[in-house]
C-alpha cells in the first residue's frame, strides 16, 4: 500500500508547486513520472531519539524499509531489549512503516520509548519480541493525528494508542488480521471507534462527532 501512497502524495506536491508558478507551463506526463520515480528511490532521512537513554541518532532507510549493511547493524543497537541488551533484526516491514511516518513529518524526531524486547514476562506471540514492533511518539504532534494516519494507509497490521502513556504503538503483522486497541486503566480495549471513523470515506466522516478519548 506504502507505494501508492506516495505517488499520490508526490503528484500532489508537484502539481502544487507547478500551480503556484507565476506563468505554469504544460508539465509532460514523462517528466512528471521521472519526478516521482526520482523521489520515491531517494531514502527517507529518519531522525531517532531513545526516550530510555536519551541518545539521538539519525538513519538513511530507504521506502521499502531495506538499507545498508552497516545501517541495519545501527538500527538492532538503537532498537535492542533494554532489559536484556539483546537485539534482533528489525523487521523490514516495519521499518517501511517508519520511513514513511519519518516522510510525512519530514524533519521531525521519531521519539520511541519500546521496540525490541525478550525480557522475561514478555509474551511469546508480542510483535516487540518477534522485532517487529514500536512505540513511540512525535514531539508537537497529536497522538490522534499519527494513529489514525497509520491506521488508515495500512493493512495488516497492529496500531495501539496509550492516550496515558503518551505513544501510539505500531507493528507490522504479515498475513494477520489489522488490530486496533486503545490500552486504559491496564487494558486494552479492541475495536475502538476512532478506528471505525479512520477508516471510513471521508464523506461519511463529514460532521461527525469525535469520540471521547478512550473510546
Amino acid at each position: 500500500m506504502v507505494p501508492g501512497i506516495l505517488e499520490i502524495k508526490l503528484a500532489t506536491t508537484l502539481m502544487a508547486g507547478w500551480m503556484a508558478a507565476a506563468s505554469p507551463v504544460p508539465v509532460p506526463a514523462n517528466a512528471i513520472a521521472l519526478m516521482i520515480e526520482s523521489r520515491v528511490a531517494t531514502p527517507v532521512e529518519v531522525k531517532l531519539y531513545d526516550e530510555n537513554l536519551h541518545v539521538d541518532a539519525t538513519v538513511l532507510l530507504n521506502r521499502d524499509g531495506s538499507t545498508d549493511d552497516e545501517t541495519k547493524k545501527q538500527i538492532r543497537h538503537l532498537f535492542r531489549c533494554r532489559v536484556t541488551n539483546w537485539s534482533q533484526p528489525m523487521s523490514q516491514r516495519m521499518l517501511a512503516m517508519l520511513a514513511d511516518v519519518s516522510d510525512r513529518y519530514e524533519g521531525e524526531t521519531i521519539e520511541f520509548v519500546s521496540a525490541y524486547r525478550a525480557q522475561r514476562g514478555e509474551s511469546r506471540t508480542s510483535p516487540h519480541r518477534h522485532a517487529r514492533a514500536l512505540d513511540f511518539r512525535i514531539r508537537g504532534r497529536q497522538l490522534r493525528e499519527i494513529r489514525d494516519y497509520l491506521w488508515r494507509n495500512f493493512s495488516e497490521v497492529g496500531i495501539g494508542w496509550y492516550p496515558s502513556e503518551q505513544f501510539v504503538h505500531m507493528d507490522a503483522r504479515p498475513t494477520m488480521h489489522d488490530t486496533a486497541w486503545t490500552f486504559l486503566k491496564g487494558k486494552n480495549r479492541y475495536h475502538p471507534y476512532w478506528a471505525e471513523l479512520a477508516r471510513r470515506p471521508e464523506s461519511k466522516t463529514a460532521g461527525v462527532v469525535a469520540a471521547k478519548p478512550g473510546t
